[in-house]
């Protein structure tokens, strides 16, 4: 009797415990949401950002044309409500508008994939140095070192000369390009939360430098990576743009907004559209997203908050 008392005592707990979780999980998201409501800028960033990436996701259902189909009889068509082609046609008869649709599928991939793979690699070689300090943090600092010592577009353009180009390869130096702003970061608040007493209390009941690593600091850092990493990817966007106008990214026949400025250019006295839409596509890509790390840098500091409250 008594153990059946127990149990259901327990179970009674266990349920408190995960409905006040999800009431502070709740509580959390409407308090986001409504500083995103105050914050215009920071809202229709968000909206834009959103529709871009519906389209991306669903191009085959948004996009009104076949990126890909040639129609010379209709090539350098200027924009046209009427003519069935918004953003008119390039020098081949294609649909400027499906191809910057489809073209955003390339920016967003690589964006999202460098972010990932760079904010694994740095976050992780950021918290070790941090925490384990002396030769290791001489180590990894020094490299860190050396690689900003050389301009970042240059190392990209390299790599990708050697493996040749395509997006698994620009992911790839853009990786290799970009671990160290998170390892700087990571370094240096961990440097400051590895002695906190929340840390020590961690030691002193017997958990492993792992753990203590991952499990107590990790959270820590998450605001300022997260304001870092969406800053980030509007950079990788940014390169990724540059590097196909080299040439060195996205390949014909795929399409991408550096790839359509850069055949573009070339018809830019008599086809004004083929270099202006994909740059206005650019710009306000990245415009939305550096308005919503800035209200990510106010909502998740408590100070900044604060004052503007």
């Amino acid at each position: 009797m008594k153990k059946e008392l127990h149990e259901i005592r327990s179970e009674g707990r266990f349920e408190r415990t995960e409905e006040s979780r999800a009431q502070v999980f709740l509580h959390g998201m409407l308090s986001f949401l409504r500083e995103l409501v105050r914050d215009k800028a920071a809202l229709l960033g968000l909206i834009f950002f959103g529709i871009l990436i519906f389209a991306a996701l669903a191009a085959p259902l948004v996009a009104p044309h076949d990126p890909t189909a040639h129609d010379l009889r209709k090539r350098l068509s200027p924009p046209s409500l009427s003519g069935g082609y918004l953003l008119g046609t390039d020098q081949m008869g294609r649909d400027a508008l499906s191809r910057i649709i489809y073209g955003s599928r390339a920016s967003l991939t690589v964006a999202m994939n460098v972010v990932l793979f760079a904010g694994s690699i740095g976050i992780l070689l950021g918290i070790i140095s941090g925490y384990f300090g002396g030769r290791v943090d001489e180590i990894i600092m020094r490299l860190v070192d050396l690689q900003f010592s050389f301009p970042g577009l240059l190392i990209a353009m390299t790599l990708i000369a050697v493996l040749g180009p395509s997006l698994r390869n620009m992911v790839i130096a853009l990786t290799i390009n970009g671990w160290m702003v998170y390892a700087r970061m990571a370094r240096g608040v961990t440097l400051t939360l590895r002695d906190s007493l929340f840390v020590d209390a961690a030691r002193s009941v017997g958990c492993s430098d792992w753990r203590i690593m991952f499990r107590h600091i990790l959270p820590n850092l998450a605001a300022p990576l997260l304001t870092l990493a969406v800053l980030e990817w509007a950079r990788i966007i940014l390169a990724e743009a540059g590097l196909s106008f080299l040439g060195l990214g996205v390949q014909p026949p795929r399409s991408s907004w550096g790839l359509m400025i850069a055949e573009g250019r070339m018809y830019l006295s008599v086809a004004w559209w083929l270099v202006l839409f994909p740059s206005l596509a650019i710009a306000f890509t990245v415009l939305s997203i550096n308005l919503l790390a800035s209200w990510l840098r106010v909502i998740t500091d408590p100070y900044q908050r604060r004052a503007r409250g």
